[in-house]
This record gives C-alpha cells, sequence and structure tokens, in this order.
C-alpha cells in the first residue's frame, strides 16, 4: 500500500510539472503581437479612400424660389347708379357678401317723393278706370272715354314703374358672391363721376403676386411653369399669367403674377391676402450633366471635379451652373458623358493624389 501511495504522488508531481512547463513556454514563446498601423501609411501602400460617381447625362430642373402674396383675380368694381351722396355703409373690407347684397345706400329723399307722387297718380287713374268703364255699362260713357283713361291708366302705372327702379339705384349692390377687397365709399361722399365704390374679388379665383428681382426677370416669360406651397403642404400647379415690362419705381422689383390652377379642396384653403412661398421654372432640358454638389470644389473663385483614371485622379476645373433643391449641381463645360469623378473624398483630393475606390 505505502508503494502505490508514493506512485500516486510522484503521478501527480510529474503531471504539475508538464503543465507548469507547458505553460512557461507557451509564455515564453507567445507570437509577438504586430504594429498598429497608422492611417498614413494605408494611404501611402493603398491611396485615399474615396467612392465615385459615373458622370451621365439627364433631365435637368431649375426652380426659383421666391414668396408671393394671394389675390383674387376676378375682381368686379361696383359703381353707383345715380349721382347721389352716400348715406350708409353696410360693408367692410374682408367682408363675404353675396350677389345683390346691398353695399351702400345713397340719399332718396326726393326719389321716394316721386315715388309717393307716382303712386298717388296711379291710384287716382286706377280709380277713375274703374268709375269710367261703370259708366259705360251704365250708358253714360262712350267707349272712346274709356280707351282714353285706360291709356292714362297704362302710362301712369309705367311711370311708376320706373320710378321704384330708379329708387332701387339709390342701394349700391354687389354684382356677384365674394369678399370686399376694396372700399372707397364714405357717408357724404357725392357717388357718380366714374368712380367705383367698392371692389368685389371671387373667392374661388386666385391669382400670387410676386416681386420678382431684375436679376431673374429675362428669365420669365408668360405661360412659364411655376408651382405654389399651399396650406395642406402640397406643391400645387400654376403658371406665369402676366410680367409687367416695367420695375416699381420705388422697390426697382418687377411684378409677376402667377394664375393658380388649383381649384376646389385646395383652393377653398387659400386665403386672399396670405404669403405664400413660390417657385418658377427657369432652367429645364434634356442631356444635360449634372452631378452631385459635394463633388465639386471651389478654391479661388474655380470650380474644381477631381477625375478618375486607375488608381489616380487629375484635378479639372469645370464651369458649373445652378445647384437644385435635391442637391444637384449643372456642369456647363469641362466634364463629359462616361467620365467617373470623386464623390466622397473629394475635399482631400488633390491633383496627381491616389485613392482606393470604396464601394457607394
Amino acid at each position: 500500500m505505502r508503494k502505490k501511495s508514493n506512485a500516486a504522488k510522484i503521478a501527480v508531481v510529474i503531471l504539475l510539472t508538464g503543465a507548469f512547463g507547458l505553460m512557461g513556454w507557451r509564455i515564453f514563446n507567445r507570437p509577438k503581437p504586430s504594429e498598429a498601423v497608422s492611417i498614413s501609411t494605408i494611404r501611402a501602400r493603398n491611396g485615399m479612400p474615396v467612392t465615385e460617381w459615373r458622370v451621365s447625362d439627364s433631365e435637368w430642373e431649375y426652380w426659383l424660389p421666391l414668396y408671393g402674396t394671394v389675390r383674387t383675380s376676378g375682381l368686379s368694381e361696383v359703381f353707383a347708379s345715380e349721382a347721389e351722396y352716400v348715406t350708409s355703409i353696410l360693408a367692410e373690407v374682408g367682408d363675404t357678401v353675396k350677389k345683390g347684397q346691398v353695399l351702400a345706400t345713397l340719399d332718396s329723399k326726393k326719389a321716394v317723393e316721386k315715388v309717393q307722387a307716382g303712386e298717388a297718380r296711379f291710384n287716382e287713374l286706377a280709380m277713375k278706370y274703374e268709375r269710367t268703364q261703370e259708366l259705360q255699362k251704365a250708358g253714360g260713357s262712350s267707349k272712346q272715354e274709356v280707351e282714353s283713361v285706360f291709356s292714362q291708366y297704362k302710362e301712369a302705372d309705367a311711370s311708376l314703374q320706373s320710378l321704384r327702379t330708379a329708387l332701387a339705384r339709390h342701394k349700391v349692390v354687389s354684382p356677384i358672391e365674394g369678399v370686399v377687397m376694396q372700399r372707397n365709399a364714405e357717408i357724404g361722399l357725392l357717388a357718380g363721376s366714374g368712380k367705383s365704390l367698392f371692389v368685389v374679388g371671387d373667392p374661388r379665383q386666385f391669382e400670387v403676386a410676386i416681386d420678382l428681382s431684375p436679376r431673374y426677370i429675362h428669365m420669365v416669360s408668360n405661360g412659364e411653369r411655376a408651382r405654389y406651397l399651399s396650406p395642406s403642404g402640397e406643391w400645387e400647379g400654376a403658371v406665369v399669367k402676366r410680367v409687367d415690362p416695367m420695375a416699381n419705381v420705388v422697390t426697382g422689383l418687377y411684378n409677376v403674377v402667377l394664375d393658380v390652377e388649383s381649384r376646389g379642396a385646395v383652393g377653398a384653403l387659400l386665403r386672399v391676402g396670405a404669403s405664400v412661398e413660390a417657385q418658377i421654372r427657369i432652367e429645364h432640358g434634356d442631356g444635360i450633366i449634372v452631378v452631385p454638389y459635394e463633388s465639386v470644389r471651389e478654391t479661388e473663385g474655380e470650380a474644381k471635379v477631381y477625375v478618375c483614371s486607375g488608381d489616380v485622379v487629375a484635378e479639372r476645373v469645370v464651369r458649373k451652373g445652378r445647384t437644385n433643391e435635391q442637391g444637384e449641381t449643372r456642369i456647363l463645360d469641362g466634364l463629359s458623358k462616361g467620365e467617373s469623378i470623386v464623390l466622397k473624398g473629394a475635399d482631400r483630393m488633390y491633383d496627381g493624389a491616389r485613392i482606393w475606390i470604396q464601394e457607394s
């Protein structure tokens, strides 16, 4: 038994010695870690990492951003039919009025007196005509006398209707259903002389008035496409309706009017006098060279791109146009369809730089 116990102890010692020896060997003979490689070393070996853009031609549109004011295009001036003094004002700017609604009244004292006299004359002749007819039936009046009284009666009736019509003209009424856009009438004002008392606009017919800088006036013409941002947040179609040929003498800006195409629910959201964002298309065409704006770098007044050729780039000066709201820049000269340029990483490029093209 003693011999077996000693043998076991010896075996354990051997195993522990071997385990510690193996661990020691692994510690002293482990592989040395590789030295960290700097970014500059990678760039020197592989080039600067970039993505490229293949140049192609495409459709191009540029919409000039502007602001305008909503107006109504269906304007109706309201005049007085009689040369009388205004006695009351029954509508103000901004009021919604119906067709035929009274907007103001004129002095009608004389007209009322004439109507009253005409009514008295008409009633008198109506009674006389009835008596004459009764006398004729009784044999006390001739047919000629009846016809004479009847003629006077009809003339009085026509005269009374004319006087009542003249009295009605002392009420100034709206010719259309709409919104009062302007009020020139004042109590005590002598109406007439061709001066309008009110201007009423049809709220279902809209236009947008824009003040345009002289810089762009030569790019805008009648019939050009336009659009405006509706209160619902959607772009709605419009068209250039009119471009004033002369600038405002005070501001130096030109007035451009857009005809709003939308009606119905969209039109119902518009409010006369509201300010809206609008755009006019001043450039459009097919086969235009367009690149992402971040691929173009500008230094010292020159626009440049970096054309890829294998693993190096060549700096090229280009003539660029406008950049639209989609981030696309129009290239007017200096690039051809099919060439590749640096997209991401263009801000770090220089002529002759080595590149490492990455997947975009």
